[in-house]
Parts: C-alpha cells; sequence; structure tokens
C-alpha cells in the first residue's frame, strides 16, 4: 500500500511515539511527569524542551514543552512552549497542524514580541500545503486551491495587521506567487467552459479573472480577460452583456492589443437592448442545451458562474473583504 506524502509525517511521528512506548534504555513516555530541577522552573523545563527539539527528538520535546504550557500557564515561558510546539509540527511537515497552532498563538497572544512570526507562518504553512507537481499527476492548477486560497488570506491579514514586521517582505513575495497559482486555475476553469461551448460559464469565470488578478503581468491579463469574456457573450448571442465587456476593455487596458477591434464592434452592437414582452418573454426557447455542462471529472471545479462578475479578492494592501456566495470554489 502506497502511502500519501501529506501523511507521512503524521505516520512518522506516530512511529516514534509507538517506539519510545515500546520498552528499551532510550524508550519515551509521554505521558511520564516531569521530574528533577525542571519540574519546579518554567525556564529549565523549557530549554529542556528546546534542546530536545534542536536534537529532532520531538516526543521528549513535546513532553518538557506541554509540562511547561499545563504547569506554568502564567509564565512567559508558557507562550514560548506553545510557538514552540507550532514550530515543531511545521518541522515535521505537518502544515495544517502547525497553521492552527499557529492561529491559535496569534488569538491568545495578539501583543506578544512574536505575534508577527507566528501570524506570517500560519500563512507560510497553508502555503506549504499546496498541491503538488508530481509529474504523475495531473498539474497542481488542476487540483483544488483551498490551501493557496487560505495561504493568500493568511499573509494578506498578516501585511495588514504587522505592516512594520521583517517578514513583510517575504509575505509580498509568496502573495504574488498565490495569486499565479490561483489565476493558472481560473484559467483552466474558463478555458475547460468554453470547450464545452459553455458561454455564460466562461464568461463569468473571465470576468472574475478581469477583477480579481487584471494587474497580474502587467496589466496585459485584465485586456485578455474582457476580450475573451466579450467574445464569450458574442457566442451567447447576449449583446447588451458583450458590449459591457467590449466597454470595459476600452476604459481599462486601452493598450491592450484588441482594443481597435473592440471599438470597432461596439459601433455595431445596440447602444440598449430592452426587456422583451412578459408574452414573448414567456414564449421564449429554452437555453440550448450546450450551455448546461457538467463540470468535469474533479471536485473542485465549480458550476458555470452568472454572467455577473464576483465582487474582486483585494490587492495585497487592502483589507480582505466577506466572499460572496457565489466565489470561486474551494
Amino acid at each position: 500500500m502506497t502511502v500519501s506524502a501529506s501523511r507521512r509525517p503524521a505516520l512518522l511521528f506516530a512511529a516514534l511515539l509507538f517506539a519510545g512506548c515500546a520498552g528499551g534504555k532510550d524508550s519515551i513516555d509521554i505521558t511520564k511527569p516531569v521530574t528533577g530541577a525542571e519540574a519546579t522552573n518554567a525556564e529549565r523545563a523549557y530549554k529542556r524542551g528546546i534542546n530536545e527539539k534542536n536534537d529532532k527528538n520531538y516526543v521528549e520535546a513535546t513532553r518538557y514543552l506541554e509540562w511547561v504550557r499545563s504547569n506554568f500557564p502564567y509564565s512567559q515561558f508558557s507562550a514560548l512552549a506553545e510557538l514552540a510546539l507550532a514550530d515543531m509540527a511545521f518541522e515535521r511537515e505537518d502544515f495544517a497542524g502547525s497553521a492552527t497552532a499557529y492561529q491559535d498563538f496569534v488569538k491568545s497572544h495578539p501583543s506578544h514580541p512574536r505575534a508577527d512570526y507566528a501570524s506570517y507562518h500560519v500563512g507560510l504553512a497553508f502555503f506549504q500545503d499546496k498541491p503538488s507537481d508530481f509529474w504523475l499527476l495531473p498539474p497542481s492548477y488542476e487540483k483544488d486551491q483551498t490551501p493557496i486560497r487560505s495561504a493568500l488570506d493568511a499573509l494578506q491579514r498578516f501585511v495588514i495587521s504587522y505592516p512594520k514586521s521583517e517578514f513583510v517582505p517575504k509575505a509580498r513575495d509568496l502573495i504574488n506567487v498565490c495569486r499565479e497559482r490561483l489565476v493558472a486555475h481560473d484559467r483552466y476553469v474558463a478555458d475547460f467552459y468554453w470547450k464545452r461551448s459553455a458561454w455564460k460559464g466562461a464568461a463569468g469565470r473571465f470576468l472574475a479573472i478581469a477583477d480579481t488578478y487584471g494587474d497580474l503581468e502587467g496589466g496585459k491579463l485584465r485586456g485578455e480577460a474582457l476580450w475573451r469574456a466579450g467574445e464569450a457573450y458574442r457566442n451567447l448571442g447576449d449583446k447588451s452583456s458583450e458590449r459591457k465587456a467590449l466597454q470595459r476593455l476600452v476604459q481599462e487596458a486601452p493598450r491592450d492589443g484588441h482594443r481597435g477591434e473592440a471599438e470597432a464592434r461596439l459601433k455595431t452592437l445596440p447602444e440598449a437592448v430592452s426587456a422583451p414582452p412578459a408574452a414573448t418573454e414567456a414564449k421564449a426557447p429554452s437555453p440550448p442545451a450546450s450551455t448546461d455542462v457538467k463540470p468535469p471529472p474533479r471536485s473542485d471545479l465549480p458550476e458555470p458562474q452568472s454572467s455577473t462578475p464576483p465582487r474582486p479578492s483585494p490587492t495585497p494592501t487592502e483589507a480582505q473583504p466577506t466572499k460572496p456566495a457565489g466565489d470561486a470554489p474551494r
């Protein structure tokens, strides 16, 4: 049986714990109380735990650090022990567990001198849990992007909360990487709908790309996405929405290579399309079956979105707004 990469660290830690409880002269019982000088002194117990952690004796380190947290809760070393336990989970590549531990530290100690370190590592831990590009598997942009979205959200909140932190430059670099990964996924989804003539879903996804990631590639991505959204609406026969997309291209991406063609098309499109009478609307035919396309055989792909673009995500320097119900998949 093949063990997935994400479970190996947990299994390794469990094996270490089992080996420690199995007996022998070097056996470690994590439930055994701390004795000696460390039992009555928080600093000594904490330093012993850190030494064991540095030596990769994670079970023994956990015993001492948890002892500090449980028996000296009002000591300064209690918070340091909590942070060391989060670091230890990160070192063991338990990224989901370490992200939770770092989050708990920030909530419990928001004014601690190392709160910025913990806040940054929340995003870093989520990022490290990203989909892989192992050559035998589908490319990462086709997979669930939940860890990347969580990393982006955490890193943006960190930059806003701790703007003077020494980790801000690294966080900004990771924010850019996260956004590039997410737009690659959204392009994949948009192309999926496009290839299946699901024009409404494709248009909605391209508008989302323009709104959320339009500044990428030197701003070229906005013009490209708006043009393809207009093309999708043209194929759908929705002249009103096509006109809106092309007007946005001319206004928001004036240097785009499609601007001339967009302006020419705008001259052929009606200024406004009035709503049809109720009787005519009742007799209108149903949309072609080709617009109702089942999602690809991967759980992370969404149903086609509506023609109304979702609220854009914030830039790295803006606060994260509440996401609408129809936002991108998790």
